[in-house]
């Protein structure tokens, strides 16, 4: 009976000391996996600390030379850094200049948004819209730069990053524009559409004249534009008339 027991013994310390061996193991290896997590999560943020650097460096060369003419070299000497190094993080200078449009289209839909949010109306959405996107328009940025220099000569990507930050922008106007229909602010047979586009590229229009000095730029830039989109550029109580002589509407204040 004694050797019985003796044997039961033995076993059951051996099962405790595999089982703890397992579990040493299982513990072992879910530290392991936590340390290379945190690894991979502090290289990412050292990667993306890293590409926001090459960013800010080659947005600084762009507005400082007013265009988009500047090495990968000078970019890399700015972050002290090889060049080896830089194109880890981006293969050609194209791909770092569309980043960096990117960016700053990102940084003026996010105020745009911000600015519309805090809107209690259509109209004054839009309002809030104008008055932002003009002072945005008006301070140096390569979003800017690219809009009222370099636009033209831009490659397919290029113009594809610019084009589509300002596709956002339209669709904004978009969709406050057909809420201001509800609230009576905008007729119901407008083609909501094609006034956004015609809205933005007024917007874009006034920033090319405000570079060149054929416009100076102001913060009533907003309200001008709102009076436009309300009464036109006819006269006020000025009856307008289709082509086939029949009168459309009157443009009354208001």
């Amino acid at each position: 009976m004694g050797l019985v027991n003796e044997k039961t013994a033995a076993e059951i310390a051996d099962g405790v000391r595999a089982a703890k061996s397992v579990a040493q193991s299982a513990l072992g290896e879910q530290m392991e996996r936590r340390k290379q997590r945190i690894k991979s999560v502090s290289k990412t943020r050292k990667s993306r600390a890293t590409r926001e650097r090459i960013m800010t460096a080659a947005s600084e060369l762009m507005v400082e030379r007013g265009n988009t003419d500047f090495q990968m070299s000078e970019v890399s000497a700015r972050c002290h850094m090889s060049k080896g190094a830089l194109y880890y993080y981006f293969s050609d200078k194209d791909e770092l200049v569309e980043a960096v449009l990117e960016a700053s289209g990102d940084e003026l839909v996010s105020a745009i948004e911000e600015a519309v949010s805090q809107a209690a109306s259509a109209s004054e959405a839009l309002e809030s819209l104008f008055s932002e996107l003009s002072r945005r328009m008006r301070t140096r940025s390569p979003l800017v730069l690219a809009l009222t220099v370099e636009l033209s000569s831009m490659g397919g990507e290029l113009f594809s990053a610019v084009s589509g930050q300002l596709s956002r922008i339209v669709r904004i106007i978009g969709e406050l524009l057909e809420r201001g229909k509800g609230e009576g602010f905008v007729r119901q047979n407008v083609d909501t559409s094609l006034a956004a586009v015609y809205l933005c590229g007024g917007l874009v229009g006034t920033t090319v004249a405000s570079a060149s000095g054929v416009m100076q730029g102001s913060d009533a830039l907003g309200s001008s534009l709102m009076e436009l989109l309300a009464h036109g550029v006819a006269p006020l109580g000025l009856r307008l008339r289709r082509d086939d002589g029949q009168a459309e509407g009157v443009v009354t204040q208001g």
